[in-house]
This record gives structure tokens, C-alpha cells and sequence, in this order.
């Protein structure tokens, strides 16, 4: 996905430097779940770790198709929407991968009084988010 003019170059300054993002998925009613959660840009994808039995786990391994978004300024303004299909991954995280994304949450993982150990344990399903399309102003 390229990031052209003012939306993408938002977007990608907000890949790689925000701390959360809403990831949104349709549960089996149809309605779409909005959840924060912690994330990876590297690059050429979005990585995010679940728990197991969280339902983005189910949902995304039934219906791929994923938004996620930042928060927006105080004005609502900033807005940056990005749509994607999620995979669950069957196969393990590059381990480079994995320490970033442990390296950036570090705080956060010591505030939930856990270690990278631990965390890794609970949050071991590894989402593969590819971005298809952006929008926003």
C-alpha cells in the first residue's frame, strides 16, 4: 500500500509513532467490535498479539476484513481510517519482530505487572494485519 499525499503521510506518521490503534472486526451477528490494542508497523504490515480465546481471534479467522483507526485530535480532526485483511498466523513471529514490538510495549507489559515472558505466554496468537486502503482528512 503506498501512503500519497496529506491522509498517507498522516497515516504513516501515526504507524509508527502512536502507541494504540482500534482495531474494528464483525463479530457472527454482523456488528462490528471496536477494541484497542497494541501494535507493530513494520513497515509492510500491522502485527498485533491476542489472547487465545479473544473474539478478534475467532472473528478474524472467519472474516478477514478489518478497519483500524487512531484516536483524533481534541477538534476531531487527525482522523485516519485504515481498512486490511487479518490472518491469524500458524507460524511463529521472526524473533526481531517480536522484541520490537516487546521493546515498544515495555512499560505497558510491566504496568500489567507482567514480564515479556509472561505476556508472550498469555498473548501468544500473532495477527498479521495487510493494509489495503486509507482514508481520513
Amino acid at each position: 500500500m503506498e501512503f500519497e499525499g496529506r491522509v498517507g503521510h498522516k497515516a504513516l506518521r501515526k504507524l509508527k509513532s502512536e502507541q494504540v490503534v482500534w482495531l474494528t472486526s464483525v463479530d457472527d451477528h454482523g456488528r462490528p467490535q471496536l477494541r484497542p490494542v497494541w501494535f507493530h508497523w513494520n513497515g509492510e504490515d500491522v502485527l498485533i498479539f491476542s489472547r487465545p480465546k479473544a473474539g478478534k481471534v475467532r472473528q478474524i479467522a472467519s472474516r478477514p476484513s478489518v478497519t483500524l483507526h487512531f484516536n483524533s485530535d481534541f477538534a476531531g480532526s487527525e482522523v485516519v481510517v485504515l481498512h486490511g485483511e487479518g490472518v491469524i498466523l500458524m507460524e511463529a513471529v521472526a524473533e526481531a519482530r517480536t522484541r520490537a514490538y516487546l521493546r515498544k510495549y515495555r512499560q505497558g507489559i510491566a504496568d500489567l505487572e507482567m514480564t515479556p515472558a509472561s505476556f508472550r505466554d498469555a498473548y501468544r496468537v500473532p495477527i498479521r494485519i495487510r493494509l489495503t486502503s486509507l482514508w481520513g482528512f
